[in-house]
């Protein structure tokens, strides 16, 4: 089991998996997925099995979002993306590979990281971004507990929240994470995962998130305070190289239009990686991404 994936223990409830596969240990017992630590009969192997709760299988939107993830999950393919096995639809059912490592989450509970790796960082969650992004998703939800990390090699797990650029469902994220106009419901684009980025490399270099934990939100309606003043500089960071601290603020900047481009990130973080490998290429969307399914 990864770190920071934590088993839960609360009352857990009566497996209901799919054929073929067996339970091995709850993992999460959210509000719409039962997430399981699972064997796979047929392939021989542990997996990740997110089934939605019985409770809640005649809601056509919860439905159909969990197909989605499914479905994006066994059709984009890309070395910093968790990979999924197979989509079911009665119950509707998720299964993802194990990943071997700890969520960036629970590293940061120990240490934070140093400046090369954070870069490293930086420039893997970035590729993975630029792909999505070529395919006309926004993931929407970038955070160290979406992150697992193994001997240098990052993977962005958890498409839940994945959805098209424009609208969205307001308050749609992670509260202490998600972007204004996550809060808001619209505006949603590219720079909405600048901004997971940007927050994500915050906390890897200082532990914690620039606009403070949850009690800078609002968390009777999830609305951040948007009016709240930036920061002088999250802690941690004055040592940095001026750029670097320039370029990080400016990716939580609550103006979209004041973000950096995904690849001017990637640019800038590039020079500074632990292990001077060149990073691959983003091109950012030059037209606007598409707003259909």
């Amino acid at each position: 089991m990864i770190p920071g994936l934590r088993r839960t223990s609360s009352r857990p409830p009566a497996a209901d998996l799919p054929d073929g596969y067996r339970p091995v240990a709850l993992l999460a017992h959210g509000r719409r997925l039962v997430t399981w630590d699972a064997w796979d009969e047929e392939r021989g192997t542990r997996c990740v099995v997110k089934v939605l709760r019985a409770d809640r299988r005649d809601e056509p939107r919860v439905r159909q979002a969990v197909l989605l993830e499914g479905h994006l999950a066994t059709t984009l393919a890309h070395p910093h993306l968790v990979r999924g096995y197979d989509v079911l639809d009665d119950p509707p059912t998720v299964v993802l590979e194990t990943l071997r490592g700890a969520t960036l989450g629970a590293l940061l509970e120990e240490a934070p990281l140093g400046l090369g790796d954070v870069a490293e960082l930086g420039c893997q969650l970035g590729s993975v971004l630029g792909y999505l992004h070529r395919q006309g998703w926004l993931h929407l939800d970038l955070k160290p507990d979406n992150v697992v990390v193994d001997h240098g090699l990052a993977v962005l797990i958890d498409l839940s929240l994945v959805g098209r650029p424009g609208v969205g469902r307001p308050g749609a994220g992670t509260r202490g994470y998600l972007s204004p106009e996550q809060a808001r419901g619209h505006g949603l684009s590219a720079a909405t995962d600048v901004w997971g980025l940007g927050m994500t490399l915050i906390e890897a270099l200082t532990r914690q998130a620039p606009y403070g934990d949850e009690a800078t939100w609002d968390s009777r309606r999830r609305w951040p305070l948007v009016h709240r003043r930036m920061p002088e500089r999250p802690r941690g960071i004055e040592s940095l190289p001026e750029p670097v601290r320039d370029l990080l603020a400016a990716c939580v900047s609550l103006d979209p239009a004041a973000r950096p481009a995904l690849a001017q990130v990637m640019s800038e973080l590039e020079p500074l990686r632990a292990d001077g490998s060149p990073a691959a290429a983003v091109d950012d969307v030059g037209a606007p991404l598409p707003s259909g399914g």
